[in-house]
Order: structure tokens, then sequence, then C-alpha cells
């Protein structure tokens, strides 16, 4: 549909005022997934530009901010399901400060009835396990969109089984550099290449 092709071209440019206008039209014939389906595949497509080096730091924040007005205007409209007793902590590692895919994750597992508590970017190790332990969390959620920084996905894991808490905690990792491949390597439970995938995953943790 060539209205939703051009709210992700909205956002990947920026334009917040066109982005917001069209998406309040698209939410009134459109279900709130298909829009955030296409959103999340324009950002996929925009995270991988970024690891080209085809666009840079500036382009991704003000797209950023754009996706994160449009969603406010879609979330209400995602059916919430009945609470489902699980907590995962999210946010983008230590050095990373880049937050579309997270944010992307944290409303869909919102909408799946999961407490989710987003710690933002740049999250230190100690923080990850220390609110995972004071919350009694279930999931660990680590997002990166930086060959650079991925290294703090395996030093997370290799934290919590330092300190003997790796059971504790089920750890699922994405961002525009990962695969499962990555995942296997440090030891996570799971790589979820979108935010689909991870309220699936989520959804059917037992």
């Amino acid at each position: 549909m060539e209205e939703l092709k051009s709210l992700v071209e909205f956002v990947k440019n920026g334009d917040d005022e066109q982005a917001i206008d069209l998406a309040k039209k698209l939410i009134k014939h459109n279900k709130p997934e298909e829009i955030i389906s296409c959103l999340t595949e324009g950002m996929r497509e925009l995270g991988d530009n970024f690891a080209r080096k085809e666009v840079f730091l500036p382009e991704l924040l003000i797209a950023s901010d754009a996706l994160m007005e449009v969603m406010k205007i879609v979330e209400p409209y995602l059916p919430i399901k009945k609470e489902n007793k699980k907590t995962m902590i999210i946010g983008t590692v230590a050095g990373d400060i880049h937050e579309i895919g997270k944010n992307l994750v944290g409303v869909l597992c919102k909408a799946e009835g999961i407490n989710v508590i987003d710690l933002g970017t740049d999250v230190a190790i100690r923080k990850f396990i220390d609110k995972a332990e004071e919350v009694s969390a279930d999931v660990i959620g680590l997002s990166t969109l930086m060959t650079n920084t991925m290294k703090g996905q395996k030093e997370v894991v290799e934290q919590l089984i330092k300190e003997g808490k790796r059971d504790k905690f089920k750890v699922i990792i994405g961002g525009a550099p990962v695969s499962q491949r990555w995942a296997d390597t440090i030891g996570a439970d799971a790589y979820c290449k979108d935010a689909f995938e991870a309220a699936k995953y989520l959804r059917n943790l037992k």
C-alpha cells in the first residue's frame, strides 16, 4: 500500500509532522499490526544501511524520534491481551545509544500483556543484572545496532554465568548486526530478528 510506504519514508526522513498526520489517517482503516509491520521492515532497512555506513547517527536519531511520535498514535489501537505474569528487562547495551528496535519490541511485548521495564540506552552490565534480580524478571532483552558494541551482549551472559545466575533469566538478543550464529556463540537463549519475533517468543515462553 502506497500510503504505508509513504509513512515509512516520512519516519526514515524524520518528517514528524507528515508522519503524524498520515498515521492518524491510516489507523482509521488499517490494523495497527500492519502499520507496525511496515515500520519494522523500514527500520530494519535503516539499521542495515547504518551498518553499511550509508546513513549516520544523526539520521538514525531523527528517524527514532519520528517513529516514537507515530507509535504514540498507533499503540493505543493495539489489542491488549490479558496479563501473562511475565516480566522483561530490556535495554540497549553499553556504548550504544540506538533505540528504534528496542522501542518497537517494548510496544509489542506490552500488547502481549508482558510487564516491560525499559532501561533505555547505553546500559551497563551491572544495571541489567541488578534490575533483573530486583524485579524477578523472566527475560533480559539486549539490543545493539553497532558491531563494536555486540560484545556487550556477550558480557552480560558471561557475567550471569560468573555469578551463578545464568539459569535465573532467559536472555534474548537483537539488532541489525546480530544473528542466530552470534546468539549460539554467546549462549543467548534466543535471537529475535524483529519486534514481532520477540513478542512471539515472550508469548510462548513457559
